[in-house]
């Protein structure tokens, strides 16, 4: 599945109850980040974002669409006074030259002390090898960007030329998304090889591969872990439809996915709440729109232990991704995540801009 695709556009498995909607606070906790991706709680008081960035002053087309940079970054908040400190820059950033839709540093984890991101890729040996110097360093790689000196983890690009994981015939491509750390290995979504994969005592293998949504292809884009202890997965599947795209459930050790949940419509992020709920960001319930600027059509549905489903942020939340929940049951999501910082105030998007927000309320 090609990088351009992600941002264009326990008998839970059983149960696919009508959501009811909720009169839940969404309020912003932090503004003025550019395309915010991934999320990850260090605490409840310090929230991770994987911010893409803004795109760059070289492109490799007359019309800029396709524009590199290295303004990606990973940021702290703190989520009682919404301030924000970097802590790794200099990421590469690929995008279009107004800053829309620009990848780049597209997950984040958190274990104790440590801060992990996951860089985009291009679809192919060859596209990469056109890249600037700098963005060559970068695309396609798992880094340790805290604390200390940033360093390489995992080459996850060349896992799939070498492999092609997913075994999909001319399909040989890669595209780092979501990070999962656990205490004994780490854990890629790479939504491009349709698989999970691992880092584990330094070596780079597959922990799990996503199997097709009919003749659509799964693009894993969010990773979990369940109050089980296993590992769940959400997949954005756009080609298969609306509500068609699920969440699947891999032991711990790793091998076969197993459907958990269905009935969502492109998944960006999952979680567990305190009770045990699970937590869906779906990007967009509805094709964006040909005039003017998109409608929000996001959502986070939460599917309670008993199965019944709620629809949160509804009418609130545009191109939402990520997802964290802090031992409250505060949700932290991604909103806004095709766009820059800021965007001129008359411009088709008023004014809008990246940023994260809290679910409380609900």
């Amino acid at each position: 599945m090609k990088r351009s695709t992600i941002m264009s556009i326990a008998g839970v498995a059983a149960l696919a109850l009508p959501a009811q909607a909720l009169a839940e606070n969404v309020e912003v906790v932090a503004s003025g980040i550019d395309n915010p991706r991934g999320l990850a709680l260090q605490s409840d008081s310090a929230l991770y974002v994987a911010a893409a960035g803004r795109s760059g002053g070289t492109c490799a087309d007359k019309k800029k669409e396709s524009c590199v940079g290295l303004s990606s970054r990973i940021l702290r908040i703190d989520t009682a006074s919404g301030a924000k400190r970097t802590v790794a820059k200099g990421l590469v950033s690929i995008g279009g030259h107004e800053g829309l839709f620009t990848v780049g540093a597209n997950g984040v984890a958190v274990a104790g002390k440590k801060v992990y991101a996951a860089i985009t890729s291009l679809e192919t040996a060859k596209a990469i090898s056109s890249l600037p110097s700098s963005a060559r360093a970068q695309v396609g790689r798992l880094f340790q960007v805290a604390p200390g000196k940033r360093r390489t983890l995992a080459r996850l690009d060349r896992y799939e030329q070498a492999h092609n994981v997913d075994g999909v015939k001319g399909d040989v491509n890669s595209n780092p998304y979501a990070v999962l750390a656990l205490k004994d290995r780490i854990l890629v979504a790479d939504a491009g090889a349709n698989a999970i994969l691992q880092i584990r005592k330094g070596k780079l293998s597959t922990f799990a591969v996503l199997p097709r949504n009919g003749k659509a292809q799964s693009v894993p884009t969010s990773l979990a872990k369940g109050p089980d202890g296993a590992v769940y997965v959400g997949e954005l599947a756009e080609g298969a439809g609306p509500g068609a795209a699920r969440v699947f459930r891999v032991r711990a050790s790793g091998g076969k996915p197993k459907v958990y949940a269905t009935g969502f419509t492109t998944i960006t992020g999952i979680g567990f709440g305190p009770d045990k709920s699970l937590f869906v960001t779906e990007l967009a319930t509805e094709p964006p729109s040909e005039d003017g600027p998109p409608k929000p059509s996001g959502l986070v549905v939460r599917v309670g232990p008993d199965g019944v489903r709620t629809n949160l942020g509804a009418g609130k939340l545009n191109y939402p991704t990520g997802l964290a929940v802090s031992s409250k049951g505060e949700v932290y999501v991604s909103n806004n995540s095709t766009l820059p910082a800021s965007t001129p105030a008359d411009g088709p998007f008023g004014g809008a801009g990246g940023q994260v927000v809290r679910i409380t309320g609900y």
